[in-house]
């Protein structure tokens, strides 16, 4: 500590200089020259002295002790105490503690701490000192020096805070700052913090590690380019700048940027650097790459435009939709764009919408630069800014001028007939109910007319299915030509015809209308080739008096066409009340005849088919009859074409097939001879393209002979599916099966068709047997049919045979078969075979003139 004293006396002690021996005036000069020296010393390294006298506690200060302190030598009190006072008050106990110390333990002290000056000052001094004993081993003097060393403290605080901030900056980075060895593993001797960021690995994993280095990291196919591109820039002495991969400790692959460049440390050369994560933003240009690719090449038109609706950008699907180019629309308003079929209000609610919601959806047409308008289907969203502000405004929209035309094309066929181009059921209706609201009101009649076309099936049946198409369309013409345009001519299927005549001026002439109808089947109708005569049945029902809903007039004018049918054809009916009980009657039916199967209401008749030259039976025709439980017996001709309409044949047809084979095998079992089993075909049996199937079926079933069986299909039906027909037909005959046309006459078969079918019997029709021997035309159709069997090597048989002048004359004109009244009624099961011994007693009383035994 320094002492007050002031004066050349100490300067000997305190440089331990040795004044015995020699002048005095060498001494003296000596002690001035060293004198000098120690304090041009002191001012030059800012060090003071001191010393101190223990027990008297004077000290002595040098020059530069008390420039330290910034005071003069007559302005400190010079105790201890005052100069403790001069400490900074948080470092005086340290420096006592450490004195007193220093005395216990005979040692010397070195310590740092802060001395506040005169003018208010606080600066940072460094004391070394040490213990002079005298003789008796007791402290006597303590001497010591003391520096200025503020601005080095100062220097130290700002390095420690430069530091401090340095790796507060290191540890908060979005990367890893390094230094490493320019080998081949780029050995790290330094790592930030960010390492586990950016690698998952710790700074201690990444340094001094045998068994991982940085450079392993690196992506295999990037790491060549790597240390090619990094000894480049060293060898050129420049820094580098890199992007490439790098694995993760988890597995993720990660794009990281490294800039760095080579650096001396220690005397060896280093590379330092600074690597961050790039991910995201390689990811984010990745989608940028992304959107930008699918804005240019994306089938929808991009529209975008600023806050005040300018558009500042379009794509190409824009430009080939509209036929702008880029250049023409930027800076110009979407309106241009407007086609003018929209109204002010269409505009300001889409704005209000999109205002409100963000987002506007909907149709709507714009027009091209050429002129032309098309429809297009649109979004527009509204791009805001984190305050919410609208910045952008983004129209996608697709041309689907193709998709209304499809859907316009599938709204026509939804609604009209493909054959005929008329309105089908659908659009019938529609117009229908129209119809009923628009005359709720007023009551006034309109006309709905059923049109069915008269034997549109031998049509078919002659000249084939194209031919009848062709029929089809020109009555769809003609009586579309007939009728107001304001009028409806629909098909609602087959030869079926609706005719809405909305607009009647004159109530007087409702019954007028039919007749304009029937004009256009006066002049016969041109097929190509053919030239074909047809007619027409109508049923007509009036609004309101004859139902006042779509259902109730179809189905009553339904009724009347069914009537007109009954009355001959060709003609008209109205509807009367009547009539839908007839109608209801046959859904009756219909329901009943489904069930009589099950009821057993359904049986088989047995008729016996005759050699007439021998009066042998040689087969026996299957009829089927109905016993309905509270009716009675109902007539075939009324429930078998309800049969075929419904689709009940084939189930009822399946099953008289069984039947019969089964109850032909029971009597061929008895011993019973009666020749074959004749069983009836309808045409939707042989249509649905399974007969065969179902005839091996019921031959299994049963255990009857195919020889025993004998299938019988009417004429009409063979020719109009004659190469189904005639490849069903082939396979019954391989099978042993026996095959007759029936009703043979009755139809328009091609002769070229019936000499390739597989048959070998024709049945006359007894329609041209009835009449026979009175009716010249019948024997002379008959003898015709006939004459046509016998040329083609067929057998024939007459059907409907009551007299023996019938049987003799068509047993003189060359058919030996017969089946008839003459011979026996269709009987049942049970009387079958008493009937076949009746017929043997009788065979002498049928015998006709021309029997030779």
């Amino acid at each position: 500590m320094p002492i007050l004293m002031y004066g050349h006396q100490k300067i000997g002690t305190l440089l331990g200089a040795d004044f015995m021996g020699g002048t005095f005036a060498t001494k003296q000069l000596s002690y001035q020259h060293l004198l000098e020296l120690l304090g041009e010393s002191q001012r030059q390294a800012n060090i003071g002295s001191w010393e101190l006298e223990i027990q008297e506690g004077t000290l002595w200060w040098s020059e530069q002790t008390y420039h330290i302190f910034g005071l003069a030598p007559g302005e400190f009190e010079g105790t201890r105490d005052a100069y403790l006072m001069l400490i900074h008050e948080d470092d005086r106990d340290k420096v006592k503690d450490t004195y007193l110390r220093t005395l216990q333990q005979n040692t010397s002290c070195h310590l740092t701490y802060r001395i506040i000056r005169k003018d208010d000052q606080i600066r940072y001094v460094k004391e070394s000192c040490c213990i002079v004993y005298d003789t008796e081993g007791r402290p006597a003097r303590s001497l010591g020096t003391l520096q200025d060393i503020t601005k080095q403290k100062h220097n130290e605080q700002a390095l420690c805070e430069s530091e401090r901030m340095l790796s507060t900056l290191m540890s908060n980075l979005p990367g890893m700052a390094y230094r490493c060895q320019n080998d081949e593993d780029w050995t790290m001797k330094f790592v930030s913090d960010g390492c586990f960021g950016l690698t998952g690995y710790t700074p201690k994993e990444l340094m001094h590690n045998d068994t991982l280095s940085y450079a392993s990291l690196i992506h295999q196919d990037d790491r060549e380019r790597i240390f090619e591109e990094v000894q480049q820039a060293l060898e050129e002495k420049r820094p580098f700048a890199l992007v490439y991969r790098i694995q993760h400790k988890n597995g993720e692959e990660r794009w990281v940027w490294e800039q760095g460049r080579q650096t001396v440390y220690q005397g060896e050369n280093n590379i330092e650097g600074f690597i961050t994560d790039i991910t995201e933003q390689k990811m984010a240009e990745a989608h940028q790459r992304l959107s930008a690719h699918f804005f240019d090449n994306t089938s929808e038109g991009i529209l975008i435009t600023d806050a005040n609706a300018r558009i500042i950008e379009v794509n190409k699907a824009f430009v080939e939709v509209t036929g702008y180019a880029r250049e023409e629309v930027l800076g110009e308003n979407p309106r241009l764009l407007q086609s003018g079929k929209h109204s002010k209000a269409f505009y300001q609610e889409l704005w209000e919408t999109l205002h409100t919601t963000g987002r506007w959806r909907g149709e709507i047409w714009n027009r091209r630069k050429n002129g032309s308008i098309y429809p297009q289907l649109q979004n527009i969203s509204c791009v805001r800014d984190e305050q919410g502000t609208t910045t952008h405004y983004v129209a996608v929209f697709s041309d689907i001028t193709y998709l209304k035309e499809s859907q316009r094309k599938l709204n026509h066929l939804a609604h009209h007939d493909v054959l005929t181009g008329l309105p089908n059921r659908l659009l019938l209706s529609k117009r229908l109910e129209q119809a009923i609201q628009q005359n709720q009101g007023t009551q006034h009649p309109f006309l709905l007319i059923f049109l069915d076309l008269d034997h549109f099936k031998h049509v078919n049946d002659s000249l084939g299915h194209p031919m009848g198409d062709l029929l089809l369309q020109k009555v769809a013409t003609r009586l579309t030509q007939a009728t107001h345009t304001a009028n409806t001519v629909a098909r609602i299927g087959g030869d079926e015809f609706i005719i809405l005549i909305e607009h009647i001026e004159d109530e007087t002439k409702i019954f007028e209308i039919p007749n304009a109808l029937f004009s256009c089947f006066t002049a016969p109708f041109r097929l190509e080739n053919h030239e074909v005569r047809i007619t027409g049945s109508m049923g007509i029902c009036v609004y309101p008096g004859d139902g006042e809903d779509p259902h109730t007039l179809l189905r009553n004018a339904d009724a009347a066409m069914y009537k007109a049918k009954d009355e001959g054809r060709n003609t008209h009916q109205f509807y009367t009340k009547e009539l839908t009980t007839k109608a209801y009657e046959r859904i009756l039916m219909e329901q009943q005849l489904s069930q009589a199967i099950n009821n057993h209401e359904l049986y088989l008749v047995y008729q016996p088919q005759i050699n007439m030259r021998t009066m042998e039976v040689i087969g026996a025709e299957v009829l089927l009859r109905w016993k309905h439980s509270t009716r009675g017996l109902i007539s075939p001709v009324q429930f078998i074409p309800l049969a075929e309409d419904s689709g009940l044949i084939h189930s009822i047809g399946q099953w008289v097939l069984e039947a019969a084979c089964h109850q032909a095998k029971q009597w061929m079992d008895e011993g019973l001879s009666f020749g074959r089993i004749a069983v009836n075909i309808a045409g939707p049996q042989l249509q649905r393209g399974n007969l065969p199937t179902q005839v091996k079926y019921a031959l299994q079933k049963s255990g009857l002979p195919a020889h025993k069986l004998e299938l019988e299909v009417t004429e009409g039906f063979i020719m109009q599916h004659a190469s189904s027909a005639i490849e069903q037909l082939e396979e019954l005959r391989e099978l042993g099966i026996l095959l007759a046309i029936d009703d043979f006459g009755t139809g328009y078969s091609s002769l070229s068709y019936l000499k390739t079918l597989p048959i070998h019997k024709l049945k006359i029709d007894k329609s041209f047997v009835r009449d026979i021997p009175e009716d010249a035309d019948d024997i002379a159709i008959s003898k015709a049919i006939i004459a046509l069997g016998q040329s083609l090597g067929l057998t024939l048989i007459a059907e409907g045979v009551e007299t023996i002048e019938q049987a003799a004359l068509l047993l003189d004109a060359g058919c030996l078969e017969a089946q008839g009244y003459l011979y026996s009624r269709p009987v049942n099961t049970v009387d079958f075979p008493p009937m076949l011994a009746s017929l043997a007693d009788k065979k002498q009383l049928l015998r006709t003139p021309f029997n030779t035994e």
